[in-house]
């Protein structure tokens, strides 16, 4: 049974030296844009159509530099986007003689896009997290703190409002029985660690971010307590403010307040996640698979590592594998990216380790340190903190 094992693994690692070498499949949600809306009225609907699909794709790419780049990205014309645009998808078009409207997402090349970067010596971010942050909404009402009951207007602009599409995707719990009973409001404002791991673990044992939210004592200020429980270490904690606009309703306050949290808390996973792109190296570990599906799976999460390159067999026997894994970033990066990904990166040179996680974490930034609450500009823009001003 061993030989047979044996024999079927080895001919599975040979195959490593092709399979890690290659684009990584998850990274096909990074490289992917999706509810770019597009309404151009033009000379005729051909015409319209075209100048759409064209600014589309500008605004598609923009957005991908957003999330992939950490620096100032080079300027593109509009045919050498093009060639970077695997395939697009058209939905919801409408069209007149002289108009053409309709919602694109765009399929990129990440390997092409990673060339144009690296040759630029941009940085570049980590693959987003798989995981999503557990965003857990709470409502101030004079005295009331509010979570699952009804009304909880900041709980509906979350579940409305929240993306995927976010660098570092957050998760609002749809609050069934098991949620209710996990966590409430008092424990959830206390950061009682018990409930907070009672409600992680039934989302992908992620982060929780407990994010209260009241309208203050001065009209149009919505005033937001964010605290982030990672999985370890001590909880972070940052105020924000938002101010209403002129004729802005309070749903639409608390959009766009959703929309400034999730931008927060995503540019805190970026400048923890940025990876210069000249530096890297080659790191040797001992792969811990006690089975040909652990090793399967050790391989294609490998596989989805936007920082792996590529991971080359350096060794097999029936007592151990050992690969050598090309990467770019330091090795504490690669270790996050990894644990990002259900693996484990144990040891230290030259004797590193590598398997499957016995229970997933993942390793996120800190939210930006706790600063005063934020005053809007007077251009009526998103408000920032008065640290900054």
């Amino acid at each position: 049974m061993l030989d047979r094992w044996f024999r079927t693994a080895c001919r599975a690692a040979l195959a490593l030296l092709v399979a890690t070498s290659l684009p990584a499949r998850a990274e096909d949600d990074t490289f992917t844009v999706s509810g770019v809306h597009e309404d151009v009225t033009a000379a005729n609907a051909l015409a319209a159509r075209d100048q759409a699909q064209a600014a589309g794709q500008a605004k598609a790419f923009a957005a991908l530099m957003d999330r992939v780049a950490g620096g100032k990205v080079p300027h593109l014309s509009a045919s050498e986007i093009t060639d970077l645009v695997i395939g697009f998808e058209v939905a919801n078009e409408r069209t007149s003689t002289v108009r053409y409207a309709a919602d694109y997402t765009f399929h990129f090349n990440p390997a092409a896009v990673r060339r144009l970067l690296e040759g630029s010596s941009v940085a570049i971010i980590a693959a987003p997290s798989e995981k999503p942050v557990v965003v857990l909404p709470v409502f101030i009402s004079g005295d009331r703190a509010v979570l699952w009951d009804d009304p909880n207007p900041w709980r509906d602009a979350w579940g409305e409002n929240a993306t995927s599409q976010n660098v570092l995707p957050v998760v609002v719990p749809v609050g069934d029985l098991p949620d209710v009973a996990a966590i409430d409001a008092p424990k959830a404002i206390a950061g009682d660690r018990a409930a907070l791991k009672a409600i992680s673990s039934r989302y992908q044992n992620d982060d929780v971010l407990v994010v209260q939210g009241k309208f203050g004592s001065e009209p149009g200020r919505f005033e937001i307590n964010v605290v982030r429980y990672p999985q370890s270490g001590p909880a972070q904690t940052t105020s924000l403010l938002t101010a209403a606009k002129p004729g802005e309703t309070e749903a639409q306050q608390l959009a766009r307040s959703v929309a400034y949290v999730a931008a927060q808390i995503g540019h805190a996973w970026k400048e923890a996640n940025t990876i210069d792109t000249k530096t890297g190296g080659t790191l040797d570990a001992t792969v811990t698979a006690s089975s040909l599906g652990d090793w399967v799976a050790v391989r294609n999460r490998l596989r989805s590592i936007g920082l792996v390159r590529g991971a080359d067999l350096v060794s097999f026997d029936r007592d151990q594998i050992r690969v050598a894994i090309r990467y770019i970033g330091d090795p504490e990066q690669l270790r996050t990216a990894l644990g990002e990904h259900g693996l484990e990166l144990g040891g230290a040179a030259p004797d590193w380790t590598l398997g499957l996680q016995a229970e997933p974490t993942a390793s996120k930034p800190a939210m930006p340190a706790a600063a005063p609450p934020a005053k809007p500009d007077s251009s009526g823009g998103e408000p920032r903190p008065e640290a900054d001003e």
